[in-house]
Protein backbone atom coordinates (compact mmCIF):
# COMPACT_ATOMS: atom_id res chain seq x y z
CA UNK A 1 0.00 0.00 0.00
CA UNK A 2 2.96 2.17 0.86
CA UNK A 3 2.89 3.65 -2.79
CA UNK A 4 -0.72 3.77 -3.60
CA UNK A 5 -1.77 6.15 -0.76
CA UNK A 6 1.59 8.63 -1.97
CA UNK A 7 0.42 8.00 -5.29
CA UNK A 8 -3.07 9.48 -4.67
CA UNK A 9 -1.94 12.51 -3.56
CA UNK A 10 1.25 13.29 -5.10
CA UNK A 11 1.60 11.43 -8.26
CA UNK A 12 1.42 12.63 -11.83
CA UNK A 13 -1.94 14.11 -11.68
CA UNK A 14 -3.48 14.82 -15.32
CA UNK A 15 -5.29 18.16 -15.13
CA UNK A 16 -4.25 20.97 -12.98
CA UNK A 17 -4.58 21.12 -8.99
CA UNK A 18 -7.53 22.15 -7.72
CA UNK A 19 -7.79 24.99 -5.28
CA UNK A 20 -9.36 24.47 -2.01
CA UNK A 21 -11.04 27.86 -0.71
CA UNK A 22 -11.90 28.69 3.17
CA UNK A 23 -15.54 29.38 3.33
CA UNK A 24 -14.06 31.04 6.12
CA UNK A 25 -12.30 33.81 5.20
CA UNK A 26 -12.35 32.97 1.29
CA UNK A 27 -8.56 32.02 1.60
CA UNK A 28 -7.11 29.09 -0.80
CA UNK A 29 -6.24 26.76 1.83
CA UNK A 30 -3.98 23.86 -0.26
CA UNK A 31 -3.91 22.72 -3.80
CA UNK A 32 -4.47 19.06 -4.40
CA UNK A 33 -3.58 17.39 -7.51
CA UNK A 34 -7.00 16.03 -9.06
CA UNK A 35 -7.08 12.36 -10.95
CA UNK A 36 -8.22 11.95 -14.13
CA UNK A 37 -10.00 8.81 -15.25
CA UNK A 38 -7.12 7.14 -16.85
CA UNK A 39 -5.07 7.80 -13.88
CA UNK A 40 -7.47 6.26 -11.27
CA UNK A 41 -7.44 3.05 -13.70
CA UNK A 42 -3.97 2.70 -13.93
CA UNK A 43 -3.10 2.91 -9.97
CA UNK A 44 -5.92 0.81 -9.40
CA UNK A 45 -4.81 -1.57 -12.09
CA UNK A 46 -1.47 -1.96 -10.44
CA UNK A 47 -2.42 -2.38 -6.68
CA UNK A 48 -4.75 -5.05 -8.14
CA UNK A 49 -2.10 -7.10 -10.34
CA UNK A 50 0.27 -7.12 -7.04
CA UNK A 51 -2.18 -7.80 -4.42
CA UNK A 52 -4.12 -11.32 -3.94
CA UNK A 53 -7.44 -11.43 -5.18
CA UNK A 54 -7.94 -13.22 -1.28
CA UNK A 55 -10.79 -11.90 0.69
CA UNK A 56 -8.23 -9.94 3.29
CA UNK A 57 -7.64 -11.50 6.49
CA UNK A 58 -9.38 -10.76 9.37
CA UNK A 59 -6.71 -10.41 11.69
CA UNK A 60 -4.32 -8.26 9.51
CA UNK A 61 -7.33 -6.04 9.05
CA UNK A 62 -8.04 -5.38 12.66
CA UNK A 63 -4.16 -4.67 13.23
CA UNK A 64 -3.95 -2.17 10.78
CA UNK A 65 -7.63 -0.23 12.06
CA UNK A 66 -5.10 -0.38 15.65
CA UNK A 67 -2.20 1.16 13.76
CA UNK A 68 -4.32 3.65 12.07
CA UNK A 69 -6.23 5.01 15.19
CA UNK A 70 -2.73 5.96 16.92
CA UNK A 71 -1.87 7.90 13.02
CA UNK A 72 -5.60 9.44 13.48
CA UNK A 73 -4.88 10.39 17.25
CA UNK A 74 -1.44 11.50 16.49
CA UNK A 75 -2.57 14.02 13.99
CA UNK A 76 -5.64 15.17 16.02
CA UNK A 77 -5.02 19.17 16.12
CA UNK A 78 -3.66 19.34 12.53
CA UNK A 79 -7.08 17.21 11.48
CA UNK A 80 -9.29 19.57 13.38
CA UNK A 81 -7.49 22.89 12.19
CA UNK A 82 -8.47 21.52 8.66
CA UNK A 83 -11.77 20.21 9.47
CA UNK A 84 -12.48 24.01 10.64
CA UNK A 85 -11.29 25.53 7.55
CA UNK A 86 -12.69 23.38 5.34
CA UNK A 87 -16.06 23.06 6.55
CA UNK A 88 -16.51 26.64 8.33
CA UNK A 89 -17.57 23.98 11.66
CA UNK A 90 -17.02 25.37 14.73
CA UNK A 91 -14.24 24.13 16.37
CA UNK A 92 -16.15 22.26 19.14
CA UNK A 93 -17.98 20.45 16.33
CA UNK A 94 -14.20 19.77 14.46
CA UNK A 95 -13.20 18.26 17.35
CA UNK A 96 -16.19 15.97 17.99
CA UNK A 97 -15.69 15.16 14.66
CA UNK A 98 -12.03 13.78 15.03
CA UNK A 99 -12.51 12.00 18.67
CA UNK A 100 -15.21 10.45 17.32
CA UNK A 101 -13.66 8.77 14.88
CA UNK A 102 -10.13 8.04 17.26
CA UNK A 103 -13.08 6.42 19.40
CA UNK A 104 -14.87 4.56 16.24
CA UNK A 105 -11.58 3.07 15.35
CA UNK A 106 -10.16 2.54 18.94
CA UNK A 107 -13.67 0.59 19.50
CA UNK A 108 -14.21 -1.31 15.97
CA UNK A 109 -13.12 -4.65 17.14
CA UNK A 110 -15.70 -4.67 20.13
CA UNK A 111 -18.16 -3.76 17.50
CA UNK A 112 -17.33 -6.41 15.25
CA UNK A 113 -17.96 -9.33 17.94
CA UNK A 114 -21.24 -8.37 18.06
CA UNK A 115 -21.88 -8.55 14.04
CA UNK A 116 -21.43 -11.46 12.49
CA UNK A 117 -23.40 -12.51 9.33
CA UNK A 118 -27.16 -13.71 9.94
CA UNK A 119 -27.31 -17.19 8.11
CA UNK A 120 -31.04 -17.95 6.81
CA UNK A 121 -32.03 -21.46 6.00
CA UNK A 122 -35.15 -22.85 4.29
CA UNK A 123 -35.98 -26.61 3.58
CA UNK A 124 -36.74 -26.92 -0.49
CA UNK A 125 -40.32 -28.00 0.50
CA UNK A 126 -42.24 -27.86 3.87
CA UNK A 127 -44.78 -30.74 2.46
CA UNK A 128 -42.04 -33.74 1.47
CA UNK A 129 -39.08 -35.32 2.65
CA UNK A 130 -36.09 -33.64 0.96
CA UNK A 131 -32.38 -33.61 1.62
CA UNK A 132 -32.14 -30.56 -0.50
CA UNK A 133 -31.73 -26.76 1.82
CA UNK A 134 -31.77 -23.13 0.45
CA UNK A 135 -29.10 -21.14 2.64
CA UNK A 136 -28.41 -17.12 2.07
CA UNK A 137 -24.34 -16.36 2.84
CA UNK A 138 -22.41 -13.82 2.07
CA UNK A 139 -19.41 -12.62 -0.23
CA UNK A 140 -17.29 -9.84 0.10
CA UNK A 141 -17.06 -7.46 -3.24
CA UNK A 142 -13.72 -7.57 -4.57
CA UNK A 143 -13.89 -3.67 -4.61
CA UNK A 144 -15.71 -0.58 -3.44
CA UNK A 145 -15.88 2.65 -5.21
CA UNK A 146 -17.05 5.03 -2.62
CA UNK A 147 -17.62 8.87 -2.79
CA UNK A 148 -18.08 10.89 0.61
CA UNK A 149 -19.55 14.12 0.40
CA UNK A 150 -18.07 17.65 2.42
CA UNK A 151 -20.48 17.60 5.30
CA UNK A 152 -18.94 14.22 6.55
CA UNK A 153 -16.03 13.39 4.54
CA UNK A 154 -13.09 12.55 7.26
CA UNK A 155 -15.99 10.37 9.64
CA UNK A 156 -17.65 8.69 6.55
CA UNK A 157 -13.83 7.74 4.76
CA UNK A 158 -12.83 6.27 7.90
CA UNK A 159 -16.53 4.28 8.41
CA UNK A 160 -16.28 2.88 4.75
CA UNK A 161 -12.54 1.57 4.93
CA UNK A 162 -13.07 0.11 8.42
CA UNK A 163 -16.14 -1.43 7.34
CA UNK A 164 -15.41 -2.60 3.49
CA UNK A 165 -12.47 -3.87 5.08
CA UNK A 166 -13.66 -6.14 7.91
CA UNK A 167 -16.22 -7.48 4.96
CA UNK A 168 -13.17 -8.82 3.46
CA UNK A 169 -13.47 -5.92 0.53
CA UNK A 170 -10.74 -3.79 -0.61
CA UNK A 171 -11.63 0.18 -1.27
CA UNK A 172 -11.06 2.58 -3.31
CA UNK A 173 -11.94 6.42 -2.05
CA UNK A 174 -13.08 9.62 -3.27
CA UNK A 175 -13.17 12.51 -0.50
CA UNK A 176 -15.01 15.39 -1.37
CA UNK A 177 -12.66 18.19 -3.10
CA UNK A 178 -13.71 20.73 -0.33
CA UNK A 179 -11.66 18.62 2.10
CA UNK A 180 -9.07 17.74 0.14
CA UNK A 181 -6.51 18.93 2.57
CA UNK A 182 -7.97 16.58 5.52
CA UNK A 183 -7.97 14.00 2.28
CA UNK A 184 -4.30 14.34 1.78
CA UNK A 185 -3.63 14.09 5.43
CA UNK A 186 -6.24 10.85 5.29
CA UNK A 187 -3.74 9.12 2.82
CA UNK A 188 -0.63 9.98 4.42
CA UNK A 189 -1.93 8.18 7.33
CA UNK A 190 -3.04 5.25 5.71
CA UNK A 191 0.00 4.72 4.42
CA UNK A 192 2.06 5.06 7.53
CA UNK A 193 -0.74 2.20 9.23
CA UNK A 194 0.04 0.13 6.42
CA UNK A 195 -3.25 -1.74 5.38
CA UNK A 196 -2.59 -5.41 4.17
CA UNK A 197 -2.74 -6.08 0.57
CA UNK A 198 -2.82 -3.09 -1.77
CA UNK A 199 -6.62 -2.82 0.24
CA UNK A 200 -6.86 0.78 0.09
CA UNK A 201 -6.60 3.87 -2.26
CA UNK A 202 -7.57 8.00 -1.93
CA UNK A 203 -8.11 9.34 -4.68
CA UNK A 204 -8.86 13.38 -5.42
CA UNK A 205 -10.66 13.27 -8.29
CA UNK A 206 -13.38 15.33 -9.81
CA UNK A 207 -16.67 12.59 -9.55
CA UNK A 208 -17.56 12.00 -13.06
CA UNK A 209 -13.63 10.94 -13.64
CA UNK A 210 -13.89 9.06 -10.64
CA UNK A 211 -17.14 6.98 -11.33
CA UNK A 212 -15.54 6.55 -15.45
CA UNK A 213 -12.60 4.65 -13.63
CA UNK A 214 -14.91 2.42 -10.99
CA UNK A 215 -17.57 1.47 -14.56
CA UNK A 216 -14.50 0.91 -16.78
CA UNK A 217 -12.53 -1.52 -13.65
CA UNK A 218 -13.21 -5.83 -13.60
CA UNK A 219 -12.25 -5.02 -10.41
CA UNK A 220 -14.80 -2.84 -8.78
CA UNK A 221 -17.67 -4.32 -8.19
CA UNK A 222 -19.90 -1.97 -5.79
CA UNK A 223 -20.34 1.69 -6.22
CA UNK A 224 -21.55 3.55 -2.93
CA UNK A 225 -22.41 6.95 -3.75
CA UNK A 226 -23.25 9.59 -0.91
CA UNK A 227 -24.06 12.69 -1.59
CA UNK A 228 -26.80 15.03 -3.47
CA UNK A 229 -29.98 13.46 -4.59
CA UNK A 230 -29.64 15.89 -7.23
CA UNK A 231 -26.87 13.27 -8.64
CA UNK A 232 -27.87 10.19 -6.94
CA UNK A 233 -30.20 9.20 -10.26
CA UNK A 234 -27.69 9.33 -12.55
CA UNK A 235 -25.09 7.55 -10.63
CA UNK A 236 -27.28 4.84 -10.03
CA UNK A 237 -28.47 4.60 -14.17
CA UNK A 238 -24.60 4.96 -14.86
CA UNK A 239 -23.50 2.36 -12.82
CA UNK A 240 -26.54 -0.25 -14.01
CA UNK A 241 -25.38 0.44 -17.27
CA UNK A 242 -21.81 -0.41 -16.30
CA UNK A 243 -23.24 -3.45 -14.39
CA UNK A 244 -22.25 -2.76 -11.42
CA UNK A 245 -23.89 -2.80 -8.08
CA UNK A 246 -24.81 0.66 -6.74
CA UNK A 247 -25.66 1.55 -2.82
CA UNK A 248 -27.43 5.64 -2.93
CA UNK A 249 -27.33 7.35 0.28
CA UNK A 250 -28.60 10.71 -0.76
CA UNK A 251 -29.88 14.14 1.49
CA UNK A 252 -31.98 14.15 4.03
CA UNK A 253 -35.06 16.61 4.91
CA UNK A 254 -36.06 15.99 8.45
CA UNK A 255 -38.89 16.85 10.04
CA UNK A 256 -39.45 17.30 13.67
CA UNK A 257 -42.83 17.22 15.99
CA UNK A 258 -43.80 18.25 19.13
CA UNK A 259 -46.32 16.38 20.86
CA UNK A 260 -49.09 18.51 23.25
CA UNK A 261 -47.96 17.85 27.16
CA UNK A 262 -43.83 17.99 26.09
CA UNK A 263 -42.14 20.63 28.24
CA UNK A 264 -42.14 23.37 25.91
CA UNK A 265 -38.94 24.82 26.87
CA UNK A 266 -37.27 21.49 26.30
CA UNK A 267 -38.44 21.01 23.07
CA UNK A 268 -36.91 24.67 21.90
CA UNK A 269 -33.60 23.72 22.99
CA UNK A 270 -34.01 20.04 21.27
CA UNK A 271 -34.95 21.85 18.06
CA UNK A 272 -32.20 24.63 18.14
CA UNK A 273 -29.76 22.05 18.77
CA UNK A 274 -31.04 19.71 15.77
CA UNK A 275 -31.63 22.63 13.50
CA UNK A 276 -28.27 24.69 14.28
CA UNK A 277 -25.54 21.90 15.20
CA UNK A 278 -22.90 21.91 12.46
CA UNK A 279 -24.38 25.23 11.03
CA UNK A 280 -27.55 22.65 10.05
CA UNK A 281 -25.16 20.99 7.47
CA UNK A 282 -26.36 17.35 8.46
CA UNK A 283 -28.77 14.88 6.39
CA UNK A 284 -30.24 14.29 10.08
CA UNK A 285 -30.91 18.59 10.44
CA UNK A 286 -33.85 19.37 11.82
CA UNK A 287 -35.48 21.49 8.62
CA UNK A 288 -39.08 21.81 9.86
CA UNK A 289 -41.10 21.70 12.99
CA UNK A 290 -44.40 20.67 13.08
CA UNK A 291 -46.11 21.68 16.55
CA UNK A 292 -49.78 20.65 18.27
CA UNK A 293 -51.95 23.53 17.85
CA UNK A 294 -51.71 24.18 21.87
CA UNK A 295 -48.39 24.98 22.32
CA UNK A 296 -47.61 25.98 18.84
CA UNK A 297 -47.30 29.99 19.72
CA UNK A 298 -45.47 29.53 22.81
CA UNK A 299 -42.72 26.82 21.29
CA UNK A 300 -43.21 29.77 18.19
CA UNK A 301 -42.19 32.42 20.41
CA UNK A 302 -39.13 30.34 22.09
CA UNK A 303 -37.43 29.48 18.85
CA UNK A 304 -37.23 33.45 17.70
CA UNK A 305 -35.85 34.49 20.63
CA UNK A 306 -33.20 31.67 20.96
CA UNK A 307 -32.37 31.41 16.95
CA UNK A 308 -32.14 35.79 17.68
CA UNK A 309 -29.19 34.91 20.83
CA UNK A 310 -27.13 32.27 18.53
CA UNK A 311 -23.68 33.92 17.91
CA UNK A 312 -22.41 33.96 14.04
CA UNK A 313 -18.68 34.50 13.01
CA UNK A 314 -15.51 33.01 12.73
CA UNK A 315 -15.73 29.56 13.72
CA UNK A 316 -12.24 29.45 15.38
CA UNK A 317 -13.90 32.25 18.39
CA UNK A 318 -14.48 30.49 21.71
CA UNK A 319 -18.18 32.28 21.81
CA UNK A 320 -19.09 31.60 17.90
CA UNK A 321 -22.03 29.05 17.75
CA UNK A 322 -22.38 29.10 14.14
CA UNK A 323 -19.79 29.33 11.12
CA UNK A 324 -19.94 29.97 7.60
CA UNK A 325 -21.93 27.66 4.86
CA UNK A 326 -19.96 25.79 2.12
CA UNK A 327 -19.98 28.76 -0.16
CA UNK A 328 -21.60 31.99 -0.61
CA UNK A 329 -23.60 31.01 -3.09
CA UNK A 330 -25.30 28.20 -1.15
CA UNK A 331 -25.76 30.76 1.44
CA UNK A 332 -27.84 32.95 -1.34
CA UNK A 333 -29.84 29.65 -2.85
CA UNK A 334 -30.90 29.28 1.32
CA UNK A 335 -31.78 32.98 1.27
CA UNK A 336 -34.21 32.40 -2.02
CA UNK A 337 -35.60 29.24 -0.42
CA UNK A 338 -36.72 30.72 2.75
CA UNK A 339 -38.81 33.64 1.41
CA UNK A 340 -39.68 31.20 -2.17
CA UNK A 341 -43.61 32.33 -1.90
CA UNK A 342 -45.62 35.19 -0.87
CA UNK A 343 -47.14 33.28 2.40
CA UNK A 344 -44.04 32.76 3.97
CA UNK A 345 -43.15 34.78 6.78
CA UNK A 346 -39.67 35.03 8.16
CA UNK A 347 -39.58 35.71 11.58
CA UNK A 348 -36.00 36.20 12.59
CA UNK A 349 -32.96 36.12 10.98
CA UNK A 350 -32.71 34.86 6.86
CA UNK A 351 -30.16 37.27 6.15
CA UNK A 352 -26.86 36.73 4.74
CA UNK A 353 -23.18 38.18 4.38
CA UNK A 354 -20.86 36.10 2.27
CA UNK A 355 -21.16 32.55 3.26
CA UNK A 356 -22.75 33.24 6.46
CA UNK A 357 -26.09 33.41 7.50
CA UNK A 358 -28.42 34.76 10.46
CA UNK A 359 -30.61 31.50 11.78
CA UNK A 360 -33.77 31.67 10.46
CA UNK A 361 -37.11 31.05 11.55
CA UNK A 362 -40.22 30.81 8.69
CA UNK A 363 -43.90 30.04 9.28
CA UNK A 364 -46.86 30.60 6.94
CA UNK A 365 -45.99 27.18 4.75
CA UNK A 366 -48.05 24.75 3.08
CA UNK A 367 -47.22 21.05 2.07
CA UNK A 368 -47.06 21.50 -1.52
CA UNK A 369 -44.19 23.94 -0.41
CA UNK A 370 -40.77 23.50 -1.90
CA UNK A 371 -39.07 24.44 1.25
CA UNK A 372 -41.41 21.79 3.02
CA UNK A 373 -41.02 19.09 0.48
CA UNK A 374 -37.58 19.09 0.19
CA UNK A 375 -36.00 20.87 3.39
CA UNK A 376 -32.98 23.38 3.64
CA UNK A 377 -29.39 23.14 4.43
CA UNK A 378 -28.01 25.68 6.67
CA UNK A 379 -29.24 26.56 10.37
CA UNK A 380 -32.89 27.43 9.17
CA UNK A 381 -36.31 26.47 10.08
CA UNK A 382 -39.84 26.32 9.31
CA UNK A 383 -42.58 26.11 11.54
CA UNK A 384 -46.28 24.87 11.47
CA UNK A 385 -49.60 24.04 13.62
CA UNK A 386 -50.88 20.86 13.22
CA UNK A 387 -53.94 19.09 14.48
CA UNK A 388 -53.23 15.28 15.46
CA UNK A 389 -54.86 13.88 12.40
CA UNK A 390 -53.45 16.63 10.13
CA UNK A 391 -49.90 15.30 10.92
CA UNK A 392 -49.74 12.16 8.35
CA UNK A 393 -50.58 14.87 5.53
CA UNK A 394 -47.32 16.69 6.06
CA UNK A 395 -44.90 13.92 6.84
CA UNK A 396 -45.99 12.53 3.44
CA UNK A 397 -45.07 15.53 1.72
CA UNK A 398 -41.68 14.51 2.69
CA UNK A 399 -39.53 14.56 -0.77
CA UNK A 400 -36.28 12.99 1.17
CA UNK A 401 -37.91 11.41 4.53
CA UNK A 402 -34.69 9.99 5.60
CA UNK A 403 -35.21 11.20 9.93
CA UNK A 404 -37.87 12.22 11.16
CA UNK A 405 -38.25 13.21 15.09
CA UNK A 406 -41.00 13.05 17.33
CA UNK A 407 -41.21 14.89 21.10
CA UNK A 408 -43.91 13.28 22.92
CA UNK A 409 -44.62 11.70 26.92
CA UNK A 410 -47.06 9.43 25.43
CA UNK A 411 -45.37 6.10 24.27
CA UNK A 412 -48.66 5.46 22.15
CA UNK A 413 -47.52 8.34 19.84
CA UNK A 414 -44.14 6.81 19.12
CA UNK A 415 -45.69 3.97 17.52
CA UNK A 416 -48.64 5.99 15.17
CA UNK A 417 -45.75 8.82 14.28
CA UNK A 418 -43.44 5.85 12.87
CA UNK A 419 -46.61 4.41 10.88
CA UNK A 420 -47.29 7.69 9.15
CA UNK A 421 -43.53 8.76 8.45
CA UNK A 422 -41.22 7.27 5.60
CA UNK A 423 -38.34 7.62 6.99
CA UNK A 424 -35.31 5.47 7.83
CA UNK A 425 -34.50 6.61 10.91
CA UNK A 426 -36.54 8.15 14.20
CA UNK A 427 -35.93 9.36 16.79
CA UNK A 428 -37.68 10.40 20.16
CA UNK A 429 -36.75 12.88 22.85
CA UNK A 430 -33.51 13.42 21.54
CA UNK A 431 -31.81 15.78 18.92
CA UNK A 432 -31.70 13.90 15.80
CA UNK A 433 -28.41 16.03 14.75
CA UNK A 434 -26.19 13.77 17.21
CA UNK A 435 -25.12 10.74 15.30
CA UNK A 436 -22.92 7.76 16.34
CA UNK A 437 -20.50 6.65 13.59
CA UNK A 438 -21.65 3.24 14.72
CA UNK A 439 -24.81 4.07 13.80
CA UNK A 440 -26.77 1.75 11.09
CA UNK A 441 -27.78 3.72 7.53
CA UNK A 442 -30.36 3.44 5.94
CA UNK A 443 -30.12 5.69 3.20
CA UNK A 444 -32.55 7.80 1.11
CA UNK A 445 -33.34 7.33 -2.02
CA UNK A 446 -33.35 3.61 -1.19
CA UNK A 447 -31.72 1.71 -4.22
CA UNK A 448 -33.17 -1.59 -2.83
CA UNK A 449 -29.47 -2.39 -1.33
CA UNK A 450 -29.72 -0.29 1.59
CA UNK A 451 -32.14 -1.03 4.59
CA UNK A 452 -30.69 -0.35 7.46
CA UNK A 453 -28.15 -1.98 8.71
CA UNK A 454 -24.82 -2.17 10.56
CA UNK A 455 -21.92 -1.06 7.95
CA UNK A 456 -20.44 -3.77 7.57
CA UNK A 457 -23.13 -5.88 6.05
CA UNK A 458 -23.51 -2.86 3.33
CA UNK A 459 -20.01 -4.39 1.74
CA UNK A 460 -21.36 -8.09 2.08
CA UNK A 461 -23.10 -8.96 -0.11
CA UNK A 462 -25.64 -11.43 0.07
CA UNK A 463 -26.63 -14.68 -2.36
CA UNK A 464 -28.63 -17.87 -2.42
CA UNK A 465 -27.13 -21.46 -2.03
CA UNK A 466 -29.08 -24.34 -2.81
CA UNK A 467 -27.89 -28.13 -2.94
CA UNK A 468 -27.90 -31.17 -0.28
CA UNK A 469 -27.85 -30.07 3.15
CA UNK A 470 -24.87 -31.84 3.87
CA UNK A 471 -23.34 -29.24 1.52
CA UNK A 472 -24.14 -25.89 2.95
CA UNK A 473 -22.98 -26.75 5.86
CA UNK A 474 -19.33 -25.61 5.40
CA UNK A 475 -17.77 -23.25 7.56
CA UNK A 476 -15.76 -21.56 5.32
CA UNK A 477 -18.99 -20.80 2.71
CA UNK A 478 -21.11 -19.32 5.80
CA UNK A 479 -18.10 -17.13 6.69
CA UNK A 480 -16.66 -16.12 3.45
CA UNK A 481 -13.85 -15.04 4.63
CA UNK A 482 -9.97 -16.63 5.54
CA UNK A 483 -9.26 -16.29 9.15
CA UNK A 484 -5.64 -15.57 10.90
Amino acid sequence: MASESRASNRGPARVEPYSVVSPVNGRVIAQVPLWDAEAIAAQLGATTAASSRQPLDEALVLAFLRRFEAEVAASREQLVESTVLETGFIVEHSREIVDGAIEFLRDFERHTRAQSPRKSRAPHSYSSASDREMAITHRPYRWVGAMVPQNASFTLAITIIASALYAGARVLVRPSLQCGATAALLAEMVERSRPPDGSVLIVNSLAKDFLSACHASDEVELIHYIGSNQYALSVFVESFAAKKMCLLDGQGNGMLYVDRGFPVEEAVRLIVSGATRYNGETCTSVNGVLVNERDYPAVRDGLVEAFGRLRVGDPNAPDTEIGPLFSRPQTEELVAALRGNDSHRVLCGGTAFGAYLAPAVVEGVRPDDRLVREGVFGPAVWIQPVREEELPRWLRANTFPLSDTILTERREQVSAFALNSRAARICVNVDPAVESMFEPWGGYPPSGLNPVSIWIDKYRRAYQLDGPSRMLRQPRVARGRRRA
